[in-house]
């Protein structure tokens, strides 16, 4: 079953997979309306929403030839959908010109509420809290009701799995709950019927899976993200007042976000793309203000262009270049046939600007440079490892490390030339294995498993293991850690998510 659910979740990107989920909580809501078991009508749910489609559409339309900034038909709609779930449905003139401002307001606030171009707050939540201020339409949150709550849980799973940001969700969850039961505590409540009202009532779920999550607004390490949902949840779950109101809590997050980030819009020149094989090129960009990484992380590029397919105009690369480089290199694999995004990014021209969401992701060597490193790198999964013993080379910066590095045949291994110079400098062991060799290959054949492992590294126990590559391949290794007792703390994973 999880293969499936793996599968499903990785054939779209994580904006396209937000989109269809919040599709079918809207379903969901109209169809219970129809039933008579939502206070709503359909006859306020559909006009309302209809109001906040064409705004959003419109405005984001205005606002990207405005600020000549990319038009992206998915981010409009996710945020029209996530307003429509937290203000009441309008019946009246005056209701959806309300409706309309907020919509507006959602949209403007990714233009004007922003600094050196990069937006600074969740939109429908900044919307809503500028509109309630000023003493119109507030949030209500009315997607938090029970009836509603066994598939806003469902796509809130799927849309955490798909980020692996299960820690922030989970931390978000546990301290908002936990603060609750220690309220009622205090105040001599029944703490069963705390647990519930806070479970059942309030939007913890929509706003924890659906909300915090948003990529352009929250952190991208763990350890942010940890100290993000701690600090959501405490504000949020203290009620005291105006600033607990889920929506200014999240505000405050997004504000923690953006000062312990890159706190500004992140624009590349294209230089090259070189095929280096048959099925792998070398994307080469040129950061137009400087960008701060560290070896490992990634970034995600955004590319309108024409007809896109459902896998959108955002992809997510790994950076194969070290931090400090005046170039910022990716990998790129091709297949048969193509995505629309790919193609569009192989015809680019030199000189073109590019723009980028975010760079991030905690997939990023220890602190401790004795500590015993195993590399595991799947096919294009090498990238990281490559800004990574890159950066090692740079700084002359000798660590314990063993790269396995596993590929279909080789003439798919990329990036002997560095790996070598890795060997000589720093004496990194370098074991590449291939599925398929030719006859004259000399090196590891079949496929990489723990026996090998054991073979090159002796005492696995005693090493922290990357694993980097196709979401299967990268789950599969983990697994096999994990039997082999291997403790979680000591695996880390990096995948490529239906690259």
């Amino acid at each position: 079953m999880r293969q499936y659910i793996e599968k499903f979740i990785d054939s779209m990107t994580m904006y396209r997979l937000v989109l269809y989920g919040l599709y079918l909580i809207t379903a969901t809501a109209f169809v219970l309306s129809l039933l008579g078991q939502l206070s709503f009508t359909v006859l306020e749910l559909g006009p309302t929403l209809l109001v906040l489609l064409v705004v959003s559409y419109v405005s984001s339309k205005l606002f990207a030839w405005t600020f000549s900034a990319p038009y992206n038909p998915e981010s409009w709609q996710i945020t029209a959908f996530i307003v429509f779930f937290l203000i009441f449905p309008q019946s009246d003139l005056k209701g959806y010109l309300l409706t309309a401002l907020v919509a507006f307001l959602s949209v403007a606030s990714k233009y004007i509420l922003a600094i050196r171009g990069r937006h600074i707050f969740n939109p429908a939540a900044v919307a809503v809290v500028i509109s309630g201020l000023l003493g119109l339409l507030g949030a209500t949150w009315w997607v938090a009701t029970l009836l509603l709550l066994p598939v806003v849980s469902i796509v809130g799973l799927v849309i955490t799995w798909k980020l692996r940001h299960f820690m922030m969700v989970f931390v978000y969850g546990l301290v908002s709950v936990s603060l609750a039961g220690i309220i009622a505590l205090v105040a001599g409540r029944d703490l069963g019927e705390a647990f519930k009202t806070v479970i059942i009532s309030t939007p913890i779920v929509f706003a924890g899976t659906i909300m915090l999550t948003e990529p352009l607004t929250s952190p991208t390490t763990k350890r942010s993200q940890v100290i993000y949902a701690v600090l959501v949840a405490v504000l949020g779950g203290l009620q005291i007042g105006w600033i607990s109101k889920p929506d200014v809590a999240l505000l405050v997050g997004n504000l923690f976000s953006f000062l312990t980030g890159q706190r500004r819009a992140i624009k590349l020149e294209f230089v090259s793309s070189t095929q280096i094989t048959p099925s792998v090129y070398s994307i080469v960009f040129k950061p137009v203000n400087p960008i701060r990484f560290k070896a490992g992380q990634y970034i995600e590029l955004t590319l309108p262009h024409e007809h896109p397919d459902d896998r959108g105009i955002r992809r997510t690369f790994s950076i194969a270049s070290r931090p400090g480089d005046q170039y910022i290199k990716l990998g790129l694999v091709t297949a048969i046939p193509s995505s629309t995004f790919k193609t569009a990014l192989l015809a680019l021209s030199p000189g073109t600007i590019v723009r980028a969401t975010e760079v991030g992701g905690s997939f990023v060597l220890p602190d401790n440079i004795d500590e015993p490193i195993v590399m595991i790198a799947g096919g294009i999964g090498i990238t990281p490892f490559r800004s990574m013993i890159d950066d090692l080379i740079a700084k002359q910066e000798k660590r314990p490390v063993v790269l396995f590095y596993a590929a279909r045949q080789e003439n798919l291994l990329v990036y002997g030339g560095l790996l070598n110079e890795a060997r000589k400098q720093l004496g990194i062991m370098i074991v590449p294995i291939v599925a398929q060799p030719s006859s004259t290959w000399a090196g590891e054949k079949g496929y990489l498993d723990m026996q090998t492992i054991e073979r090159y590294v002796g005492n696995v126990y005693e090493h922290t293991f990357y694993i980097s590559g196709p979401n299967a391949m990268a789950l599969s290794f983990r697994e096999q850690l994990r039997a082999a007792g291997i403790t979680p703390s000591r695996i880390k994973t990096d995948y490529f998510s239906g690259y």
